[in-house]
């Protein structure tokens, strides 16, 4: 259980360090200069702001499977919280081939809404 602890914690914090791309000039699918959504004077402050969220929404969800006292009873919210603020990041700025980034928010959001018991048990919660 430990070793899965451990991967999991590292895949969720690298899902949140792929967003700084956005930060990269030389990655089309991850770019802010353009967006369908936002306008062109906010698109820097905005996409800084959602990358800050998801950076740091997806360490601490990786804390908290680390089994971190005080995070690990609110993996959940920080699951869904980190999970918005990557979807909201990718719609604004999107691209198709950032799909995949879309559905394991998804994912995240629909484990941390039903709770199964191998997230609680993962999670050492429960």
């Amino acid at each position: 259980m430990i070793v899965l602890r451990g991967v999991l914690g590292l895949l969720l914090v690298a899902h949140g360090l792929v967003h700084l791309l956005y930060l990269a000039a030389d990655v089309p699918e991850f770019s802010i200069d353009r967006s369908w959504l936002v306008p062109k004077a906010w698109r820097r402050p905005v996409a800084a702001t959602l990358m800050g969220a998801t950076v740091v929404g997806f360490t601490l969800l990786g804390l908290a499977v680390w089994g971190v006292p005080g995070l690990r009873d609110v993996w959940p919210i920080l699951a869904i919280t980190a999970s918005g603020a990557s979807a909201l990041l990718i719609i604004a700025f999107f691209h198709p081939r950032l799909l995949l980034g879309l559905t394991i928010d998804g994912a995240l959001v629909a484990v941390a809404v039903t709770q199964p018991i191998w997230a609680q048990t993962l999670t050492g919660v429960g």
